[in-house]
C-alpha cells in the first residue's frame, strides 16, 4: 500500500516538474529555476521520478515482491540523495523552499525505507 502511494506521488510530482520546471523555484531552488539550463536539469530529474514511480507500479501490478523492493530501493536512494544535496546547499537556497524540500525528501526517504 505505501509503495503504491509513494509511486503514484512520485509520478505526479515528476509530471508536474516535467510540464512546469519553473515550479521548482518557489518550492525548492529559487530564481535559478527560471533559467533554461536549470529547467533542463529539473525536467531530467522529473523524468527520473516518473520512471521510478512507473517501474514500482508495474512491479506491484505484477505482484513481484522482489522487483517492487528493488524499485522502492531506487526511490529511497533518489530521495536520500535529494535530501543530502539540498542539506548541503541549504544556506544558498531560499529558506522556505529548502525547508519544504528537506521535509519532502526526508519523508519520502522514510516511507521508501519502511
Amino acid at each position: 500500500m505505501m509503495a503504491g502511494g509513494l509511486a503514484v506521488n512520485r509520478i505526479l510530482f515528476g509530471l508536474h516538474y516535467l510540464v512546469r520546471p519553473q515550479a521548482a523555484g518557489p518550492t525548492w531552488i529559487g530564481r535559478s529555476a527560471r533559467s533554461p539550463g536549470t529547467q533542463v536539469m529539473v525536467r531530467s530529474q522529473a523524468v527520473r521520478d516518473v520512471a521510478l514511480g512507473g517501474g514500482a507500479l508495474l512491479a506491484l501490478a505484477r505482484g513481484d515482491a522482489l522487483d517492487t523492493r528493488v524499485w522502492v530501493a531506487g526511490h529511497a536512494l533518489a530521495d536520500a540523495t535529494d535530501l543530502a544535496v539540498t542539506w548541503a546547499a541549504r544556506r544558498r537556497l531560499p529558506g522556505r523552499g529548502a525547508k519544504l524540500a528537506l521535509g519532502v525528501a526526508g519523508a519520502s526517504t522514510a516511507v521508501a525505507v519502511a
